[in-house]
């Protein structure tokens, strides 16, 4: 949340001080990009029973991601974008080493659908080498659906609700969609006259623990297999020996995230990279600046 609040008082900042731009152009940009994804939930990366931000990263836990957008350059320091993704969420306890994990024995792989709002923010639009450099928040939406396999077949879990959730003192099943609140940053590098190519590092906070679908305890095995059929109590609970009703399953106490490293390209719609955001070329020269020149050469 820290972070958060960082980047929104910049972005603030930057808003404020925009009005002594002389940006005039304004341009469309469009975007489709690839990259990987990876999951900060409660199944496999370090040593801790529950996330524990980038040290929870794992390597293995990569996934392709992808998806597309537009951004609309205002002639300022700051754009207004629009943004999806498309990517498949992994996790898997045998991913780590720490003994909970290995010995809880859970998978999982979610498939999420993203779509954002972005402001994007160049701090240094007015400096020549830096004024690619981008940082951006916003707000979005996301719909995720975590499945896992058993017996060569994929079941979607929140159908299968494997903490109870559907039992009769379950708290009902948990939603389908989320909101979510992606920041980030990245460098923009002029490919042509209307092109460019962008590395971005995004990532994710969210407001559910179930992405992987693993927050709290273990519910009781006999009553989920009559409420939800055999399967159910089986992916819930992988473990040898089998776990009690009422064992801590994951940590609830912190939420699951994800991030994003993508390369996107990206194409100005009827103008030359870099106008409106001139992040492609030297800032220009304010009136006032010019002023200035013509009185030293007089002196």
């Amino acid at each position: 949340m820290r972070h958060i609040l960082l980047f929104c008082l910049i972005l603030l900042l930057g808003a404020n001080n925009t009005s002594a731009q002389t940006y005039t152009r304004t341009s469309v940009g469009v975007n489709f990009y690839l990259g990987a994804s990876n999951l900060m939930g409660d199944l496999g990366g370090s040593n801790f029973i529950g996330s524990r931000g980038v040290w929870d990263y794992d390597i293995r836990a990569n996934h392709i991601a992808g998806g597309f957008g537009a951004t609309f350059y205002t002639g300022r320091s700051f754009s207004i974008g629009i943004n999806t993704l498309f990517t498949r969420l992994v996790g898997n306890d045998a991913y780590s080493k720490q003994d909970f994990h290995f010995q809880r024995n859970l998978s999982v792989r979610t498939d999420l659908i993203e779509a954002d709002l972005l402001l994007e923010y160049r701090p240094f639009s007015r400096s020549k080498g830096f004024n690619r450099f981008y940082i951006y928040s916003g707000v979005g939406g996301m719909y995720y659906q975590p499945k896992a396999k058993l017996n060569d077949d994929w079941y979607k879990l929140r159908e299968l609700g494997t903490e109870g959730q559907y039992l009769d003192n379950g708290e009902g099943p948990y939603k389908e969609l989320e909101v979510v609140i992606p920041y980030g940053l990245g460098y923009k590098f002029r490919l042509g006259k209307s092109t460019s190519l962008i590395l971005d590092l995004g990532f994710r906070k969210t407001f559910t623990d179930y992405i992987d679908d693993v927050s709290t305890v273990y519910a009781d095995p006999a009553a989920l297999a009559e409420a939800k059929g055999p399967e159910a109590a089986v992916l819930a609970d992988r473990s040898t020996p089998l776990n009690l009703n009422g064992d801590p399953r994951g940590n609830a106490d912190i939420k699951d995230s994800y991030h994003v490293f993508s390369v996107k390209f990206e194409y100005i719609l009827g103008g030359k990279s870099g106008d409106g955001c001139n992040y492609n070329r030297n800032p220009p020269k304010t009136r006032s600046t010019k002023i200035n020149q013509r009185g030293m050469f007089k002196k």
